[in-house]
């Protein structure tokens, strides 16, 4: 009897061993938490052979930096900047993640359409090529025959000190990330227009994911199994937070809300960001949208590319049904 337990002791030890390893670089409070902490807690790495490490980062710069250095196997970024990388010779792959996308919220009722922002202060996360503010000018160039970087005062700061800016009412309106408009929307702020109608605009379909997961192409051409077992492993995450009401409670912590009503509008984020399919198309409506950043941000932006190469994006498909 005892040599029979030594004996699974040691299968159990060798069958760990075979797990290879994979370090995923994350944001410290970041929404992709919320995913890795699912996948772990239900063990979906194990289940591909793999061991998901988890590895938090200060800021978007050093998750970049932590991906470029080998630091890191996995991070999260969109396929601009993985579509740059490549430009400049360094062959990194993208695989969709997520298709959450900014929108912009307003704080006064009289704002009811972009034409009513002229003169106000408007919030803008990030920096003057910040994508979503390029498509928000890139539409208001083709409705109203104006840049409205010339309508409104714009404020360039980080997400969080955008949220906050907008509850003190120090902003008449904001465009930031999805996570933090959902918050916003749980306090009764409204939104006003999002990517998905300015890409309809363009007659694009707005199911484009914009960010994904992120790797060194070698790395993942000489671990394929690993890194196709991890994003199989993400979707199947992704399927049980679709439908798992224990999961959302479980991991509600995680999420620092203050009441339900930004709970329920996180949980509700998230499960409308999720891409249940990519296909070729939504990779010729990626390129549509990149001919538009191109225009707007030009080599500040996307640098030496100057079209959205199909070898950015990694291929391969789930076994999955939804």
């Amino acid at each position: 009897m005892k040599l029979k337990i030594l004996i699974l002791m040691f299968i159990a030890i060798i069958d760990l061993a075979a797990n290879e390893k994979i370090k995923i670089g994350v944001l410290a409070f970041g929404t992709v938490n919320w995913e890795l902490d699912v996948l772990k807690h239900n063990k979906l790495d194990e289940k591909y052979g793999i061991e998901v490490e988890v590895v938090k980062l200060a800021s978007k710069n050093a998750v970049s930096i932590a991906l470029q250095s080998n630091s890191v196997d996995i991070i999260v970024n969109d396929w601009v900047w993985v579509n740059r990388q490549r430009a400049s010779g360094k062959d990194i792959s993208f695989y969709p993640y997520s298709k959450a996308v900014g929108a912009l919220y307003v704080n006064d009722e009289k704002i009811k359409s972009l034409l009513d922002l002229s003169q106000k202060r408007l919030g803008i996360a990030g920096g003057s090529v910040d994508k979503t503010w390029l498509l928000f000018r890139a539409y208001y160039k083709n409705k109203y025959n104006k840049d409205l970087k010339n309508m409104v005062n714009p404020v360039f700061a980080a997400p969080p000190i955008l949220y906050k800016k907008m509850l003190d009412k120090s902003l008449n309106a904001s465009i930031n990330f999805w996570h933090f408009n959902a918050k916003l929307e749980s306090k009764g702020l409204k939104r006003l227009l999002g990517v998905k109608e300015i890409l309809e605009e363009f007659n694009i379909s707005s199911e484009i994911p914009l960010i994904g997961w992120t790797f060194n192409s070698d790395f993942a051409n000489k671990n394929k199994k690993a890194i196709n077992g991890f994003l199989q492993a993400s979707y199947e995450t992704k399927k049980l937070l679709s439908t798992s009401e224990k999961e959302w409670d479980r991991i509600k912590p995680l999420m620092k809300v203050k009441n339900d009503e930004m709970f329920t509008s996180l949980k509700d984020g998230y499960i409308n960001g999720i891409v249940k399919n990519f296909s070729i198309t939504h990779i010729e409506n990626s390129k549509k949208v990149f001919d538009i950043l191109y225009k707007e941000g030009g080599k500040k932006l996307v640098g030496n590319s100057t079209f959205l190469d199909n070898k950015t994006f990694w291929n391969f498909t789930p076994d999955i049904k939804w």
